[in-house]
This record gives structure tokens, C-alpha cells and sequence, in this order.
């Protein structure tokens, strides 16, 4: 099973901090959305960041820090019943939070492959990209860029677009525990 997901982070530099996580299931039912409490500060960010992103966050029971973010994430990994590979837009920019999540190896949550998925190698970058902004123009309710649960939404939308000859097939049933 595929988990969509996304990252929002302080900047494209050299030093970047977490700031928000979001990940939806292959099927649509389940979502996970966390922003991190004690990583930055909002001077931390760069321009972009603050004027595309911080808007977005929801804060309230969304903020956490990176250890409860480790639990409760890996809890939410576990509890699908099968296999789970993380599947993003941009491995170099979102595969090593994933990596930092889960830093030690007692959090490493054991349905999850060690190794992502590509949305643009799966399906191709310019196919997925169109389809990414089909999903951002025509989706009600509206999605919004650069809110990490919103992106990895449409990045599923835009995968399951992309592959619709897989829609005609038979659903299987997302089994979990909880």
C-alpha cells in the first residue's frame, strides 16, 4: 500500500528546520497532519515560508514536538495491517524528515519499506505535474499549496489520475487496527 505524504520546512538552504507533515492512504480514509512545535521560529523561515506556508498552519492539537511526532506517527504507520511505502513528489527534500522522524531505530515503525516511492519516476514528472495542477484548479473543496496535508492530497488525486485504468480494477479493502 502506498501513503501519499509531504513536507513543509523552513527553507531550500543548507540549514532547513520541520515545520509540517502530512500523509493520506493509497484509498483516501485515513490522514495524518502534524506541525512541529519546537523546531523553528517563524524568523527562522524564508521569505517564501512565511508569506506560502506558515498562513497554512492550523496549530491547536495539529502542534507537536518531534518526539511525540516519532510516536504518534509511527502508531498511525502500524496501525495498517500490511506493507506501507511512502510515496512523495521530491525524495531529496522529503525522504530524509522521514529519516529524522524516525532516527532511531527502535521508532522505525516495522510495516514501513525502507525505501520510497517516486510519484515522478511512477508515472513521469510532466504527466504528474499536469495533473497536480488539474487537482489545485478543479478540486472542491479547495486545496491549499504548500499545507503538507493539502499537497500530499493532491498528489494522490494526481497519481490516481494518472493512473486510471488501475481505478477500473477491483478496490481493495484498507485494513487497519484502531
Amino acid at each position: 500500500m502506498l501513503i501519499f505524504f509531504d513536507t513543509e520546512f523552513t527553507e531550500l538552504g543548507i540549514d532547513p528546520r520541520l515545520i509540517s507533515i502530512g500523509l493520506i492512504s493509497e484509498y483516501g480514509t485515513r490522514t495524518f497532519y502534524a506541525e512541529l512545535s519546537e523546531t523553528y521560529q517563524p524568523k527562522d523561515c524564508s521569505a517564501f515560508v512565511q508569506e506560502a506556508v506558515l498562513p497554512h498552519l492550523q496549530g491547536g492539537d495539529a502542534r507537536m514536538t518531534m518526539n511525540e511526532l516519532a510516536l504518534r506517527l509511527g502508531n498511525w504507520i502500524e496501525n495498517f495491517e500490511q506493507p506501507v511505502q511512502l510515496a512523495t513528489d521530491s525524495l531529496s527534500w522529503d525522504w530524509p524528515w522521514i529519516q529524522e522522524i524516525f532516527n532511531d531505530v527502535a521508532f522505525w515503525p516495522k510495516n514501513l519499506d525502507g525505501k520510497p516511492a517516486s510519484l515522478y519516476e511512477m508515472v513521469g514528472a510532466q504527466k504528474m505535474e499536469q495533473e497536480v495542477e488539474y487537482t489545485f484548479r478543479d478540486h472542491t473543496p479547495r486545496l491549499r499549496r504548500h499545507h503538507a496535508l493539502d499537497d500530499a492530497k493532491a498528489n494522490r488525486l494526481a497519481w490516481l489520475a494518472c493512473n486510471e485504468a488501475e481505478l477500473s480494477k477491483p478496490k481493495r479493502v484498507e485494513r487497519f487496527v484502531g
